[in-house]
């Protein structure tokens, strides 16, 4: 290793333990909030092209965690930061009704409607003339619904929280300058939350064919499962061609990651419906109810999220315009129901029936001169979910996605962008009847649901 190699490697190290300090200062209030808990991985740039192109532009940070080979093209060492906010509203139109068919008392509130704040950052510095090494935070999965206990939906699901925090290491390495190669890891620390109202009288009412030990509503318990992983690991690979000097293809996989969340439960609420859950699988031993304790336990569930893929197209029509497009496949199908154990036995199971899914994206840049530059927008991403699964937990349809923004060069060195996108959703509708286990209410009508979204970026080239 010659000298010059020394060299370029010592200032990666400084300039990463950089990179690494601003990481370490944004973990902490890290929390995200979306419809559908897969969050693009993108910048203010990318949220303003409605996520299409990837990491295709030139010098693009994301790439590397969306995909490393784009990194083997980088000019120079990169530092970016972002700070993003998204705002779901969901507002739910229909009734609840219990078991013995009355409507279910309390508010019916939005449970989103907060602008919720989550950061991305990446750091990548090329090496040798053919490698480049990067590192990057990001939040590719994250969820908050928050109703209060008292709502009309409660038996359905109060709060719901679910933040996936990936810390990944990645590297591109450029075959010749038409093309490269890349791969990455990455470890997931996730951790979940899922709270909601059990109904013991209805429950009883559902079992016995009458409300023979009192009515429905009339004992209300809470239920709260708090679980958490520490780090589960996963890996991603990417390639970029360019067959011509204007155009750049990129294909990227990322891997799903296998993790089992463990914790506890607790039940909060009347005594005397805590008793009656007690004794329920005594009295109904065939009726598969779990045995919960009064005053809580161990509590595990597995959710593995999961793998997907892209292929990405960008075409530099002059100096000053560039279109791009974004094809993504998530491989949702594997997420059929949500399981809480305890000691070996099922607390709630959760029937989720997703389906695959795709999200088309065409945006690009417009460069008005050497200090700004526009940028706009359109796609459309379909909801893995569906009417016999969907609730007020994550009340997803398919959206159409519209954004606009700008990018600022402040010096020679520091760039500031701007992204804002607003996610159409409209009526998503809802048709369930709830287990026996969590009072066998009924749930009828439809979620209006829309979206925005807000993301700043500064980015620093070294």
């Amino acid at each position: 290793m010659n000298r010059h190699t020394l060299q370029r490697f010592a200032r990666f190290g400084t300039q990463a333990s950089l990179a690494l300090a601003v990481a370490a200062a944004l973990m902490h209030p890290l929390r995200a909030e979306a419809g559908a808990f897969q969050l693009p991985t993108d910048n203010a740039a990318g949220w303003a092209r409605a996520n299409a192109g990837g990491s295709l532009f030139a010098n693009d940070p994301t790439a590397v965690f969306n995909n490393p080979a784009a990194m083997a093209f980088f000019t120079g060492p990169v530092l970016q930061v972002t700070g993003t906010g998204i705002r779901p509203s969901s507002q739910f139109e229909g009734s609840f009704r219990d078991e013995q068919g009355n409507p279910t008392t309390g508010s019916n509130p939005n449970g989103f409607g907060k602008f919720v704040p989550f950061p991305n950052m990446a750091f990548a510095a090329p090496v040798s003339d053919r490698l480049t090494l990067g590192g990057s935070l990001t939040v590719p999965f994250g969820l908050a619904s928050n109703y209060n206990p008292s709502w009309q939906g409660r038996y359905f699901g109060s709060k719901t929280s679910l933040e996936s925090i990936a810390v990944s290491f990645s590297a591109g390495f450029k075959v010749n300058d038409q093309l490269s190669f890349g791969a990455g890891i990455l470890g997931q620390r996730t951790k979940a939350q899922l709270n909601t109202m059990l109904d013991p009288y209805g429950s009883a009412a559902a079992l016995f064919g009458a409300p023979i030990l009192g009515a429905p509503q009339s004992g209300d318990v809470q239920l709260n499962v708090t679980v958490k992983k520490s780090f589960a690991f996963g890996y991603f690979l990417g390639g970029e061609f360019k067959p011509t000097q204007q155009d750049s293809i990129g294909l990227s996989y990322h891997s799903r990651v296998n993790q089992t969340l463990g914790g506890h439960y607790a039940l909060y609420g009347s005594d005397a419906g805590k008793q009656l859950i007690a004794l329920a699988p005594t009295v109904f031993p065939n009726a598969n109810l779990p045995v919960l304790n009064p005053d809580g336990a161990a509590a595990s569930a597995n959710l593995n999220t999961p793998a997907f893929a892209s292929i990405d197209w960008l075409h530099v029509f002059s100096d000053r315009l560039s279109v791009a497009a974004t094809m993504k496949w998530t491989q949702w199908s594997n997420f059929q129901s949500l399981v809480l154990t305890s000691n070996g036995q099922t607390l709630v199971d959760l029937p989720q029936k997703y389906s695959n899914s795709m999200m088309y994206a065409v945006g690009g840049d417009y460069k008005l001169n050497d200090q700004w530059t526009l940028r706009a927008g359109i796609g459309y991403d379909e909801t893995p979910t569906n009417i016999i699964s969907r609730d007020p937990r994550i009340p997803d349809g398919s959206r159409r996605l519209v954004g606009f923004g700008f990018g600022y060069q402040a010096t020679d060195h520091m760039t500031i962008d701007l992204g804002y996108q607003h996610q159409f959703v409209g009526d998503t509708s809802v048709n369930q009847t709830n287990q026996v286990g969590l009072g066998a209410g009924t749930m009828v009508g439809k979620f209006n649901d829309h979206g925005d979204v807000v993301s700043l970026s500064g980015t620093y080239r070294f």
